[in-house]
């Protein structure tokens, strides 16, 4: 079978988490995992990888809009037009089960249940975080679940009030043009993630002040708290990190996308980030591209969807690349330098 992005056949983002759990329950005593590997971009089948966990999140959403609300109730269709506690506390609770149920129950099921041990052997870092670490990402990940939330009803209010337009309620009536947002939203959404997450790092520039520096230290340094990431992790953010995180949703709202689309993005935004910082490779859903930049801090800013990293020289495959990419600066970069800006929970 071929495989891809975290290690896995390219189909299987549809059948999480059952595909992880048989290929879980077929590890062998002793086995040994693969020496882990990043690439600075994906080929077809990683970017098959894409499409299927693109579509894993239209289809949550097409469930969040369809399945919870009757027919065309969604608030988004007409029920937003003045903010009331009446349409806005829905949206809000769903995020935040969604948010314990599948962070949660994948936190727990590599880190405290029976399969711990079994798994041990695929985990990035072989050192567990402490449990300072877990209970502060939970905090803050379901912090940024309601800006999620909040970037939604904001959305709803807009659409709601002329502002913003989707072309139809029906997603029939666009097929093709429906199908292209849908199978593309992590291909779409990742510039803007490593645009605002480049922002948010030291800019070492000599031609500009630093507001990188300043922003890492006051803002995205919460993130880099957690150096030995777990799902909880992925969007443990500062609330100004996290808003600007879901605000990529919004690329599609220019074009008309139906909101599905829309909230599809907000879904892959969340399950992306939580099963990319779980920490271990295949049958985990570890990113090792982004594991690196949490071991080594001022590189790997975007993913390998849109290969930004390579083109902008800021991609590694380990940590020696990093005197390549900043040459006489590799002294300010790295964790040790980084730590003097955030001290990073214990193991």
């Amino acid at each position: 079978v071929e495989m891809a992005g975290a290690g896995q056949p390219f189909y299987m983002p549809l059948l999480f988490p059952a595909g992880n759990l048989i290929a879980m329950a077929k590890i062998k005593p002793e086995e040994k995992a693969p020496k882990p590997q990043a690439s600075a971009s994906l080929d077809l089948i990683g970017n098959l990888t894409s499409i299927c966990a693109a579509t894993r999140s239209w289809v949550l959403a097409l469930f969040c809009i369809y399945y919870l609300y009757d027919g065309y109730d969604y608030p988004g269709f007409g029920a937003a037009k003045t903010f009331e506690l009446s349409w806005m506390k829905p949206i809000i609770i769903r995020d935040l089960v969604g948010t314990a149920i599948i962070a949660g129950f994948w936190d727990w099921l590599l880190y405290f249940s029976p399969l711990k041990e079994r798994l041990e052997a695929f985990k990035f870092n072989k050192v567990y975080p402490s449990t300072q670490q877990i209970l502060h990402d939970v905090f803050w990940t379901f912090s940024a679940s309601l800006t999620a939330a909040l970037v939604e009803i904001v959305t709803c209010w807009c659409w709601c009030n002329g502002y913003f337009y989707y072309s139809s309620k029906s997603l029939l009536d666009a097929p093709i043009w429906n199908l292209f947002w849908i199978i593309t939203i992590t291909h779409w959404r990742v510039p803007h993630f490593y645009l605002i997450h480049r922002m948010m790092h030291p800019w070492k520039s000599d031609y500009f002040p630093d507001v990188g520096r300043f922003l890492y230290k006051w803002v995205h340094s919460l993130h880099h708290k957690s150096y030995n990431p777990t799902a909880f992790s992925g969007t443990n953010m500062h609330p100004v990190e996290s808003t600007l995180y879901y605000t990529a949703a919004l690329i599609c709202i220019p074009f008309g996308c139906h909101p599905t689309i829309f909230v599809g993005c907000i879904i892959d935004c969340a399950v992306g980030a939580w099963l990319g910082h779980d920490g271990f490779q295949w049958p985990g859903s570890g990113d090792f591209f982004h594991q690196l930049h949490h071991q080594h801090f001022d590189c790997n800013y975007g993913a390998m969807h849109v290969p930004l990293d390579q083109w902008f020289g800021t991609y590694i495959g380990s940590k020696d690349d990093l005197k390549k990419i900043w040459g006489k600066k590799a002294k300010t970069a790295g964790r040790k330098f980084n730590e003097t800006q955030c001290k990073v929970h214990p193991q």
